[in-house]
């Protein structure tokens, strides 16, 4: 087991550093811009799309790899007890997305190395007011690689009641970046989605999913239904849908598996839902080794919990106390 730290590049934010995790089965490197997921390597394969240059990632509109917060995917204003919060809207003027103009996939991450536990731990304040959101929040988000487990561990505590929805936004093809997940199989335990208005934005009301294009209960082809029509998917070009997921409690259990020709993924998670989406735009510059961003170049599967939960009151973190959630990233062979 072994850290290694080194420069990665300069950036409109300062110097970036590299931090790699070495289990001696994969390689995953972290960045303390953004906690940015920027590479992770199994069977000579590197399956996490981005790129090799810190400004790159800030040009992007894809938070590529990146811990996003403070509320991650799309909502509107903020209400706790009764008092309106006007956040950020960064996105077409209507809607927050991923925390606003400067949420922190923008940040330069403190990092403390943890070599005996092959970890990283970053962290960062995120002062009381900044995109709108309430109170001093300070966040930390662990980096963990134990063999080809890839385990990401959430903590954050306000000193005023606020709201906090945090997660990784890492683009994976499991066949090695530069192709379409298009073929790749994929379970989801989800009988419901969140119904989503003209926005994107959760209505808070959930639409069953099974027997449909939006049904992944049983194993499939991302892209078997993924030009179907519904009004929940054709909008969007593809899938980017906050699925319900079909567990109990919050337990850490399995929320989804993902099959490549030669790799699978097994996601694990105490979440109670998860944002499936799969890339579904091109971009005219290369990723890294010159890859093209093609359209489903890539699917993510964001643990969360539900979106814009918070516009109706709900899904409160009172001040003092913890907010904690863990993901946990597995690789093997096809099996």
């Amino acid at each position: 087991m072994k850290i290694t730290k080194r420069f990665f590049s300069d950036s409109a934010y300062g110097k970036v550093h590299a931090y790699t995790l070495d289990s001696g089965e994969s390689e995953a490197t972290v960045l303390d811009l953004g906690g940015i997921l920027q590479k992770w390597v199994y069977d000579g394969k590197d399956i996490v799309c981005g790129f090799d240059h810190a400004d790159d990632y800030l040009r992007s509109s894809c938070y590529y790899g990146a811990i996003v917060g403070r509320v991650c995917n799309r909502g509107y204003d903020v209400n706790i007890d009764g008092k309106t919060f006007p956040i950020s809207k960064n996105e077409n003027g209507v809607n927050t997305l991923h925390g606003g103009f400067s949420g922190f996939d923008k940040k330069i991450w403190n990092v403390s190395e943890l070599p005996e536990e092959n970890a990283l731990r970053l962290s960062l304040l995120s002062p009381d007011g900044e995109e709108g959101y309430p109170g001093n929040l300070n966040v930390s988000v662990t980096y963990r690689l134990e063999g080809t487990t890839l385990k990401i561990e959430y903590e954050a505590v306000s000193d005023r009641d606020t709201v906090v929805n945090l997660t990784n936004h890492s683009y994976f093809n499991l066949d090695g970046i530069g192709g379409t997940v298009l073929e790749h199989n994929l379970y989801i335990p989800a009988y419901f989605i969140s119904e989503c208005d003209t926005n994107h934005i959760p209505t808070g009301k959930h639409l069953p999913c099974w027997d449909g294009p939006l049904d992944f209960n049983a194993k499939k082809p991302i892209g078997k239904d993924i030009a179907k029509p519904h009004p929940q998917l054709t909008p969007w070009g593809g899938y980017d849908n906050n699925y319900i997921l079909r567990k109990a409690g919050g337990a850490l259990q399995m929320v989804a598996l993902a099959e490549g020709k030669d790799l699978q993924m097994e996601v694990l998670s105490d979440a109670p839902c998860l944002q499936l989406y799969t890339a579904n735009d091109s971009h005219e510059e290369p990723m890294k080794y010159g890859k093209p961003q093609i359209r489903n170049r890539a699917f993510c599967i964001e643990t969360q919990k539900e979106p814009n939960a918070y516009s109706f009151a709900e899904d409160i973190l009172r001040a003092g106390q913890v907010f904690r959630t863990t993901t946990w990233f597995r690789l093997d062979r096809v099996r």
